[in-house]
């Protein structure tokens, strides 16, 4: 369905987010944060720095991959009920209903998708072992900030991506979902982690309160429902 609203919001491909600034259509995270940055009136306010771009390709290139790999590797083949209240529970009753109804194609497609043979889990598991490991040595110093000592695009991705692991308080959904014991037990294994502690702070210091809105409201697509 996310197809389907993103071609009327008149976007060239798929993904998500869309920003939509008059008829100016930004699309991807790293896309809307570069239109930000040019945005700033205060190049303190800018979320680009040198170290910060390279920690941002890595995450958007493996750890988002491996996160997303690893959950439906242990929730698709056996528990995949648990995926659709994540995916359907704030979608309109017409889109809950063709969800349910195209669910078992679309756990089939999502296998394929995300290549989840019966060792897909342990591989996607070690892989992001690695990526914790990297990130733990890069706040090994003592960094504030994962790029040094400014908050950037670094921090929002690789905050953003680990947050199902990490559940900040400010994510209630990640507490609220049911989960197989094996992601539960990475949550436990990686809960202590230096990365894993950084990710809950980061959410507590910039996520704003949930009721708090920015200056302007966000406007939807022209001709679709508000959901």
């Amino acid at each position: 369905m996310h197809q389907i609203l993103a071609k009327r919001c008149g976007a060239k491909g798929t993904t998500l987010p869309i920003l939509l600034e008059g008829n100016t259509v930004i699309q991807c995270s790293g896309s809307i944060i570069d239109w930000a940055d040019e945005k700033a009136r205060d190049d303190t306010r800018k979320l680009t720095q040198a170290d910060a771009l390279e920690i941002e390709r890595r995450a958007d290139e493996i750890i988002d991959l491996h996160v997303r790999r690893l959950a439906y590797a242990e929730i698709l083949p056996q528990f995949s009920d648990l995926a659709k209240p994540a995916l359907f529970s704030n979608a309109s009753t017409v889109n809950r209903v063709i969800g349910n109804m195209m669910w078992p194609v679309t756990r089939r497609v999502m296998m394929q998708m995300y290549d989840i043979p019966p060792a897909a889990a342990s591989e996607s598991r070690a892989k992001l072992e690695g990526e914790l490991d990297w990130l733990d040595r890069k706040l090994s110093d003592g960094r504030p900030y994962l790029a040094g000592n400014r908050f950037s695009r670094a921090d929002v991705t690789v905050t953003s991506l680990l947050a199902p692991f990490a559940r900040p308080a400010e994510m209630p959904i990640f507490h609220e979902m049911s989960i197989p014991a094996a992601l539960a037990a990475d949550y436990e294994r990686w809960r202590d982690r230096p990365v894993m502690s950084r990710v809950r702070t980061q959410y507590q210091s910039h996520r704003p309160p949930r009721g708090e809105t920015a200056n302007e409201a966000a406007r939807p697509c022209e001709g679709l429902p508000e959901e």
